[in-house]
């Protein structure tokens, strides 16, 4: 018996060279494929209106830390320049042989020294090389810095009136006994800071009390 005919079912065994012409495109090369378009991402009017609630609260609960932080930090930086400028008082009058007074100026753009004694000293301060040594600044007497009062909200008190503070010129407190002044917020007793000047001009900054 000869050998049985096989056929090939139309669309078998090897592609046909039209279906591989279609897969590699007409100039031989794969045609691209297309994506999809996707659908768009985004918030909706729920989600957004959650996302600024949780702002709002979070920025609630966070400012006033943050405004207790700022008031630290001014008290801070207002008592190291009065400490500053009591150490600079000091060695400036060792330093020229004559005494240095610390005065109250009578505005806030003065060099002319207050003539009554006050316990708040929140506004300018001069100090001067007080040659004549009277504690009043003459026209002639150098000035060696100028303290402003800088921003409000910040008090300087005195533990006792004074119209000025000398140093000597050996480095010592022309007043009998030593000195104490607060610096702390105005209103508010969170971040007080004691300035202790001794009788030998020695500055001390501490929160608490002078001895």
């Amino acid at each position: 018996m000869g050998s049985p005919i096989r056929t090939r079912a139309a669309g078998c065994g090897r592609r046909s060279p039209f279906a591989r012409l279609y897969r590699a495109g007409i100039d031989g090369v794969r045609a691209p494929h297309v994506a999809r378009p996707r659908p768009s991402s985004g918030f909706t009017l729920i989600e957004l209106m959650v996302v600024i609630a949780l702002i709002a609260i979070t920025t609630s609960i966070a400012m006033p830390s943050f405004q207790r932080f700022l008031e630290r930090a001014r008290a801070d930086a207002a008592a190291a320049e009065v400490a500053g400028l009591f150490s600079l008082a000091r060695s400036e009058a060792i330093r020229r042989n004559v005494p240095v007074t610390i005065c109250r100026a009578t505005t806030a753009t003065s060099t002319v020294c207050a003539q009554d004694a006050q316990a708040d000293w929140g506004g300018r301060w001069i100090l001067f090389q007080d040659t004549n040594n009277d504690q009043v600044r003459a026209a002639g007497e150098e000035i060696i810095r100028m303290r402003d009062a800088g921003n409000g909200g910040l008090s300087v008190l005195l533990a006792a009136p004074v119209q000025a503070i000398q140093v000597s010129a050996r480095g010592f407190l022309a007043a009998d006994g030593a000195l104490a002044l607060r610096v702390a917020p105005s209103g508010s007793d969170e971040r007080v800071l004691n300035i202790c000047v001794s009788h030998a001009g020695r500055v001390d900054q501490r929160t608490a009390a002078c001895s």
